[in-house]
């Protein structure tokens, strides 16, 4: 089977981690303190610190891009191997994720950090979603856990058949707002921002642009610099929302859709993600296959494993800025190296 290479991919890779670095450096570093006093700075800067926005860009890229590998295979195949999906899946997240974890038992059992017991279950397990809450060290494991469960059941959809991936996709999307509204509604606190009932829709939303690629690129590419530039300018918009929203819009409107982590604002990030791929080879497009922004991106995931330790209590001298952000940088070189690369090798055999 022919790899897919689609350019700009690393790119949004990359800006999705600094939106993540940027909301944790803001909550644990205080990075932006002083730009609390300047009003007109205040959305700029709660827009490049959204993690949540960050997340859900590696979410749509993620669906957009195993998608295309399935109907790349698919294609050429007649059909998808099960049994190379999973393990192509198992290569490329649990070597490094499993390591950091084996990192963090070393530390406990040094008296460095304390995870509790509950927290080792769901993170070993990819249910963490169900207690983020319980530990800072671990917490970010939610996102990875939405994505794993999404994709032990996605093959099967696929396999499913064209008509039924495609409404399967669609109808996940068309189910999530009413589930925030119900969980908002009844209070259920099982049911929040962070788990796989309210996010799910993201990764579905990349599935479904790419299983509608063809069409969406003929009928987007006369109109690309317009759909892009009020793509972008309603995606930074969106976290305005909950300032201007009333009550009974909160709940009956913004609740639903989310802001920058809902139905909208994934649908606006795909289309950012078509215009950045298939879109013309402009200044933006330069900017996300930039040398450097590309390495950042292939850094990525490495770099959400490792961010989460140095970015902590700032207690100790490896978790305070900016000497954290070294320390980040060097730990996800050595993941990336050591672990991820020869696992990446070992992977393409089952491509």
């Amino acid at each position: 089977m022919h790899k897919i290479r689609y350019p700009s991919l690393n790119g949004l890779r990359a800006l999705s981690i600094f939106f993540v670095l940027f909301h944790h450096l803001g909550l644990k570093n205080n990075l932006f303190a002083g730009t609390a006093g300047v009003a007109w700075l205040v959305p700029f800067t709660n827009f490049i610190r959204d993690g949540q926005l960050g997340v859900n860009v590696f979410f749509v890229i993620s669906g957009f891009l195993i998608t295309s590998l399935l109907l790349n295979e698919e294609a050429e195949t007649g059909t998808v191997s099960l049994k190379n999906f999973y393990i192509r899946r198992t290569l490329r997240i649990f070597p490094a994720y499993y390591f950091l974890l084996l990192v963090y038992f070393v530390l406990q059992r040094m008296g460095v950090i304390y995870v509790p017991h509950s927290s080792w279950v769901t993170a070993i397990t990819y249910t963490k979603y169900t207690n983020w809450f319980a530990d800072w060290y671990t917490s970010h494991a939610w996102s990875l856990s939405i994505e794993e469960q999404f994709y032990i059941c996605w093959p099967f959809i696929f396999l499913a058949g064209k008509s039924a991936r495609k409404a399967i996709a669609a109808g996940i999307i068309v189910v999530v707002p009413y589930l925030r509204y119900y969980a908002i509604s009844n209070q259920i606190p099982w049911m929040n921002d962070l788990t796989i009932f309210v996010r799910i829709d993201a990764i579905a939303t990349g599935c479904l642009f790419a299983l509608y690629k063809d069409q969406i690129i003929t009928m987007f590419s006369p109109h690309w610099p317009r759909l892009f530039y009020s793509a972008a300018l309603c995606l930074f918009m969106l976290q305005l929302l909950p300032m201007i929203a009333g009550k009974s819009m909160m709940k009956l409107i913004v609740g639903p859709i989310g802001t920058t982590d809902g139905t909208i604002a994934n649908v606006l990030i795909a289309i950012i993600l078509m215009y950045s791929v298939f879109g013309p080879r402009n200044l933006w497009f330069q900017l996300l296959n930039n040398k450097i922004v590309n390495y950042f991106g292939l850094l990525s995931y490495s770099l959400y494993l490792w961010q989460q330790f140095f970015i902590s209590d700032a207690s100790r001298w490896y978790t305070k800025f900016p000497q954290n952000l070294g320390c980040i940088f060097i730990a996800a070189l050595f993941s990336y190296y050591v672990i991820e690369k020869p696992f990446n090798k070992l992977k393409a055999r089952f491509a």
